[in-house]
Formats: structure tokens, C-alpha cells, sequence
């Protein structure tokens, strides 16, 4: 009888010991992600994540866009991967002259080589011609994509959401137009754009930039709002890009 209750007591007091390890783990948990959603503000998620993209030795890149007036020639989306060299090579979905068309492209630095449909070979050209940003200096450490986050102002961080496989922190702002027309060659410099950014959690990758704002004018020369999403990953991917 007295082993009995040796071994009940013995039960109960490994129990307890378990109970309150767990306890004590849930709480640490808990207060490390108290300490991380109070100890970062969202210029300070813009700033790891901006220093995470500029680390990494190549990207690639997706751009989508929607609300495109029918009048309006320019870029309609991109495919491709670019490094800090800066460099890239993919290609353009574009309207040129009224018609949509896919372009191949190879950019090194400032120098855009475009081979054009209905054509085999690649030509130096003008990406302001084409209303087309240089889509190398997209991935320039100054004056590239990452420069938007720290022209950013009115920050607001919002929920985090589930993007296909990533769990996204999104951080909403505004960026002048100025900067805007800097980077991609069109816009109004005058105005100023939404955007919003994707970071992922955990990781804090900036996986996602949506801008929306006055980007044409559409047939009656009434100022069109417009929306570009840009979707960055494979970080660190090995590419190689040359003139062509």
C-alpha cells in the first residue's frame, strides 16, 4: 500500500514539474513576441528588410500591373532576375504604338538592349522612349526599388496575411511622384503615390511592392489611377548576365 502511494506521489510530482516547464515555455514565447511586435516599428521592419534585399547578391522579379488606360504605351509587366551590379536580364510585357507585345531585354548598368518582335537581334535603346524603366537600376542599391522604403512617409502597419506560401507583413505609406518618375521614367511627378509593402514573418524579406497612383492619362487626358505590384524572391539564386 505504502509503495502505492510512493509511486502516485511520484506520478503527481512529475506532472507538476512537466506543467509548469510548459508554463514557464508558453510564457517566454508569448513575452518574446510581445518584445518583438513592441520593439520594431515599421520604419524599423522597412530598414531590415531594405538591408536584407541590398545583401542580397540577386533577385527575381515579377511585375504585374492593372488599370492601365487602353491609350496609354508603356510597360505592363516584367519577368526576370537582376543583381547589384546592377543588371538584368527577363523580359518586358509592353505596349508599344497601340500594341501589346513581349520583349526581350538584357540591361547592364544604364545600357538597355532590347530585342524587339519581329526582330532576332538585340539594340541599344532608350527605356524613356518606351514610357519603361531601365529595369537594371530597378535593383540598384541607391535609387532602386529598396530607395522607395526610405522615401516612404505616413507609415502604417497592418495585419499580417497569407500570400501562397509566405505569411506577409504589410506596412502602408506614401511616396512623392518625384521618386516615383525617377525610377520608372513615367508618372506624375507632381502627385503622390500609395504603396505597400510585403515583409515576410518570419524571415523579413521584402517580398512585395504595390504602388498605386496617377501613372497615364487616359483618352480624355483625365489623369488614370493605376496599380504596379512587384514580387521579389529567390534571394541569392546564381545568375549570370552579359551584353548581348
Amino acid at each position: 500500500m505504502r509503495l502505492r502511494q510512493m509511486r502516485v506521489r511520484h506520478r503527481g510530482t512529475r506532472a507538476l514539474a512537466v506543467a509548469v516547464v510548459i508554463a514557464a515555455a508558453l510564457t517566454a514565447c508569448s513575452a518574446d513576441r510581445s518584445v518583438e511586435a513592441k520593439g520594431l516599428t515599421a520604419a524599423a521592419r522597412l530598414a531590415a528588410a531594405r538591408a536584407k534585399a541590398d545583401a542580397a547578391t540577386s533577385m527575381h522579379l515579377t511585375l504585374r500591373s492593372s488599370g492601365i488606360p487602353d491609350t496609354a504605351n508603356g510597360v505592363l509587366g516584367a519577368d526576370g532576375s537582376g543583381t547589384h551590379a546592377p543588371a538584368f536580364k527577363g523580359s518586358l510585357d509592353a505596349r508599344i504604338a497601340g500594341f501589346a507585345a513581349k520583349v526581350d531585354v538584357v540591361a547592364i548598368d544604364s545600357l538597355l538592349y532590347l530585342k524587339l518582335p519581329f526582330t532576332t537581334q538585340f539594340t541599344e535603346a532608350d527605356p524613356k522612349a518606351y514610357n519603361a524603366p531601365n529595369p537594371a537600376l530597378l535593383f540598384a542599391k541607391e535609387g532602386g526599388i529598396t530607395s522607395l522604403m526610405t522615401a516612404t512617409t505616413n507609415l502604417t502597419e497592418g495585419k499580417a496575411t497569407r500570400t501562397g506560401a509566405d505569411v506577409l507583413r504589410t506596412i502602408t505609406g506614401k511616396i512623392p511622384g518625384a521618386n516615383i518618375v525617377k525610377l520608372l521614367n513615367f508618372g506624375d511627378g507632381a502627385k503622390t503615390f500609395d504603396v505597400t509593402y510585403g515583409i515576410t514573418d518570419p524571415g523579413g524579406e521584402l517580398r512585395s511592392v504595390t504602388l498605386v497612383g496617377p501613372f497615364f492619362k487616359d483618352a480624355t487626358s483625365t489623369t488614370a489611377t493605376s496599380t504596379y505590384v512587384l514580387t521579389l524572391d529567390r534571394y541569392g539564386a546564381p545568375v549570370e548576365i552579359s551584353k548581348p
